[in-house]
């Protein structure tokens, strides 16, 4: 059975946008990741930067005229025409312990009085849940995670915050996230972990990474600050959280 052929656009003098249909899900992931594999290994001599995103592949060619010389028509073809290989599963499953104490939960209660649900009802569903990391964006390493449980879906905050501190955990729409900077914005924030998803101080900066599982599980405050106190020590430590698959 062919694939599905990607839409294609140029959307710069050298970028090149491939779109899938536009929704979330595991099989489109798939497709998108498995193309941008492709892609990389078919016009790996014209390409600079592949990034793949929910629906689409955008790809940023060397220059202007090394973008003229990829054959996508040819691409798309032979797209079509592989054989379809299961690139749905993950190779790794994340843990991540969440404190959901009052001082870390600034929006819960907004969250409960929109669904109806007790706090103690919000956490269960949180983290009962194996979520997707779809995309990694926004900021450096920010995981855009699906699908969340409906009956706690709340749409984003009216007037994002000024601050949101690194390792909250919030809720946007069908999504959950987890800031990995200090920075701006809008979800709405239930619990904090102590892990620090991104970091210079490792070698490898990011924790997560597109197709990542990942899973919460909440802690008391004492465990948070003895995590945050030991990953302090050993930021490499951070990977005894992390399941190979």
């Amino acid at each position: 059975m062919n694939r599905d052929k990607p839409k294609f656009f140029r959307t710069g003098e050298r970028t090149l946008r491939f779109s899938f249909q536009e929704a979330i899900s595991h099989e489109i992931l798939s497709n998108v990741h498995s193309f941008a594999e492709m892609i990389s290994l078919e016009w790996s001599h014209y390409i600079e930067e592949i990034v793949p995103s929910y629906h689409t592949v955008t790809v940023f060619f060397y220059t202007s005229s090394t973008l003229e010389k990829a054959n996508i028509e040819e691409l798309l073809i032979k797209w079509q025409q592989q054989k379809q290989m299961d690139k749905n599963k993950s190779t790794r499953l994340v843990h991540i312990p969440v404190c959901y104490e009052e001082s870390f939960s600034i929006d819960i209660d907004r969250v409960t009085s929109i669904n109806k649900l007790s706090k103690e009802e919000i956490i269960k569903l949180h983290t009962q849940t194996l979520y997707t990391v779809y995309m990694v964006g926004f900021l450096p390493g920010f995981p855009y995670l699906g699908a969340l449980n409906k009956d706690i879906c709340v749409s984003r905050l009216d007037k994002p915050r000024a601050f949101v501190p690194k390792g909250s955990v919030g809720i946007g729409g069908s999504q959950t996230g987890i800031y990995p900077i200090d920075s701006p914005g809008g979800w709405n924030i239930i619990g904090r972990t102590p892990l620090e998803i991104y970091s210079v101080n490792r070698k490898s900066p990011f924790l997560l990474k597109a197709r990542d599982l990942l899973q919460f599980y909440p802690i008391s405050l004492n465990d948070y600050k003895e995590l945050e106190i030991e990953l302090e020590k050993d930021p490499e430590a951070i990977y005894r959280f992390v399941e190979e698959l």
